[in-house]
């Protein structure tokens, strides 16, 4: 997380400084008298800052999006919908590695069943529930 801030505000800093030697260069290459270069440079500021805004917004709306999914319950815990039965057939079908032990389901005991899934077919959590999501569907 902190590598992408950090990221984040290089990108930021790279756009400011951007936009800041395209004004200065504006201002110097002009060929205009001086209330026509202050009338571009606010129509250039104000436009500058329409852009970071609406950038600025994005990245806050995809980082409120990704603590939404990072804070949610389905990443937390996994629900059984259907039949496990039905699941655990397509599982053992896919995955010869799977023994019968890994494969039982007690409720209530959904992260251990997790836990044996991601261990014996070496995925991380996500990967495990997206594919139970994708059997289930």
């Amino acid at each position: 997380m902190d590598n992408m801030k950090n990221n984040n505000s290089k990108i930021l800093m790279a756009t400011l400084a951007g936009i800041g030697a395209g004004v200065a260069a504006g201002i110097l290459l002009a060929p205009k008298n001086g209330q026509g270069n202050r009338e571009d440079l606010m129509r250039t500021l104000t436009k500058a800052g329409d852009d970071l805004n609406t950038t600025v917004k994005s990245w806050t709306d995809n980082l409120k999006n990704k603590m939404a999914k990072t804070n949610s319950p389905q990443d937390e815990q996994l629900v059984m919908y259907g039949s496990w039965e039905d699941i655990k057939r397509q599982l053992s079908q896919n995955y010869e590695e799977l023994t019968e032990e890994d494969l039982h389901y007690s409720e209530g005991r959904e992260n251990e069943l997790l836990s044996r899934l991601q261990t014996r077919l070496n995925k991380t959590k996500d990967e495990v529930l997206r594919l139970l999501a994708d059997f289930r569907s």
